[in-house]
């Protein structure tokens, strides 16, 4: 190699340079920043900050795939600067290229120890690949490393939430506000959790603040509009859901519509979003609802006949049951850590709050794949189907649960799960029946059956047989409930939504 190609490969950019390209991208001048970036590179090639420079401004425009390349080779001519390897992690959390992400923030850790960004970052994608308990590790030890680190309180709140440890998570987000009072992604994530808690005066506040602190926010325009959903305040619920685009929002809109029993703008509303091809469980059951109450029938979208695609399978006849499903779960039920929440629907009985499929003693066991195995064959039993749920089945989805323990006595209301595309349950515990009923799932299509306030000629309940082993999977758009049932032993379930991702 000539000695001019070498002083070239070497030369590097001047203090000043440098500082003009740091300002042009602290400014927001992106495309000022991203011209002299490029021409950085081509001047100093073998210099890293401008690659990393470069790669953080096609990140910050929407270019992620192009950015990975630079961040690439940021890392590649500066092996030993943990801020590049950072900045690699969050292109590839972007990009959904979880591993990876968390492999180069674990050497950004590893060549940094106290990089307390870093391992929040490595918090957020270890949440996100399902290892809750790891990623609660990594937000307690950003935070260990700076205690006034807000954002990382916050999403210590977020998995602590998932894992259903409610009043953890309160404490966590709180302490976020504290440090930063105009957080609003934190108080419309407590509004959430004060709103699992049964808190909704509170919960409505808490949103209250965060669409004050930034009025665009549709997250928590949507999370507002739940609190005066479930407070039966339809009216002012309405309005929330239509100043946000949220995937349910125009969904619950239609269903404020119906309970205010607003026929003329219940169908106006209705028929503007299934001509617009919306499909999902809320509007599937508001059209079976209406036309129960109003007697006008209409095409539905997500499930014309729900009743007829439901599916009930004895577990007991294709696996260990007791050894992977009693066990396991009334394992879960002693232990401690595990946190219930409020249920209005629920009489005599217990419901663990988050996910519980984010709990390490279910995530990634043989019941997490067991469940999805058989979701997987309820889709094909029904693969020739016109519905709309199944010919528009999600091309990604999770897995949301919780387990329900009802004591003597105990019962389900009439409610449906808006959220879910499918719902499912597997019954862990069935006590002896005294009467035929007892205890048995009953699927309807409205929710005021069980009252028979609504029941007329064209209202359908379908009575599901269940014992311990069963499994029953149903289109979200169900309502349903349970018959009380007498006994000295608790009726245990594992219940869950399939929900697009």
């Amino acid at each position: 190699m000539s000695q001019s190609k070498v002083s070239a490969e070497n030369k590097i950019p001047s203090q000043a340079e440098l500082i003009s390209l740091l300002e042009c991208y602290q400014a927001g001048r992106f495309s000022d920043a991203e011209k002299l970036a490029q021409s950085f590179t081509e001047k100093f090639p073998q210099h890293p900050f401008a690659w990393k420079m470069l790669g953080a401004i096609l990140g910050q425009t929407g270019r992620l795939s192009d950015s990975l390349a630079y961040m690439q080779k940021s890392v590649q001519l500066s092996p030993q600067d943990a801020e590049a390897y950072n900045n690699l992690g969050n292109v590839l959390k972007a990009l959904g290229r979880l591993n990876e992400a968390e492999a180069s923030y674990k050497q950004a850790i590893t060549l940094r120890p106290d990089y307390a960004e870093a391992h929040s970052n490595l918090g957020n994608t270890l949440k996100g690949l399902g290892k809750s308990d790891e990623a609660e590790a990594s937000y307690r030890q950003a935070i260990t490393l700076r205690s006034d680190f807000a954002e990382a309180h916050s999403n210590l709140g977020n998995v602590l939430k998932a894992l259903g440890r409610l009043n953890e998570a309160e404490a966590s987000y709180r302490q976020a506000i504290t440090l930063r009072p105009d957080y609003a992604e934190a108080y419309s994530n407590l509004g959430a959790t004060l709103k699992e808690l049964g808190r909704l005066d509170e919960a409505e506040a808490s949103c209250k603040q965060a669409v004050f602190l930034k009025p665009d926010y549709a997250e928590a325009r949507y999370n507002l509009g739940l609190c005066l959903f479930y407070s039966e305040q339809y009216g002012v619920a309405l309005k929330e859901f239509e100043l946000t685009d949220i995937g349910l929002s125009k969904s619950y809109a239609i269903r404020c519509s119906y309970l205010q029993d607003e026929e003329s703008i219940f169908y106006e509303r209705l028929d503007s979003l299934i001509s617009q091809g919306q499909a999902n469980a809320v509007i599937g059951s508001v059209i079976c609802c209406s036309e129960i109450k109003y007697g006008v029938k209409r095409e539905n979208p997500f499930c014309n006949e729900p009743l007829q695609y439901v599916l009930k399978t004895d577990l007991h006849e294709q696996y260990d049951f007791d050894e992977i499903f009693i066990k396991s779960i009334k394992d879960v039920l002693t232990d401690n850590s595990i946190s219930f929440k409020p249920q209005p629907f629920l009489t005599n009985g217990v419901q663990t709050a988050g996910n519980i499929f984010a709990v390490k003693k279910i995530s990634g066991t043989e019941i997490e794949s067991i469940i999805i195995a058989e979701v997987e064959k309820y889709r094909d039993h029904f693969k020739d189907s016109d519905e709309g749920f199944i010919r528009n089945w999600p091309t990604s989805y999770k897995i949301e649960g919780w387990l329900v323990s009802m004591r003597s006595g105990g019962k389900l209301a009439a409610h449906m799960h808006e959220s879910g595309w499918i719902s499912g349950s597997v019954y862990v515990n069935v006590p002896v029946k005294s009467e035929t009923n007892s205890g048995n799932l009953v699927l309807c299509l409205d929710e005021q059956v069980q009252t028979q306030e609504l029941k007329g000629p064209n209202s359908q309940e379908h009575i599901i047989d269940v014992e311990t082993g069963s499994l029953c999977l149903f289109p979200s758009s169900l309502h349903h409930y349970t018959v009380p049932f007498e006994d000295k032993e608790n009726r245990i379930v594992l219940a869950f939504d399939i929900m697009p991702n």
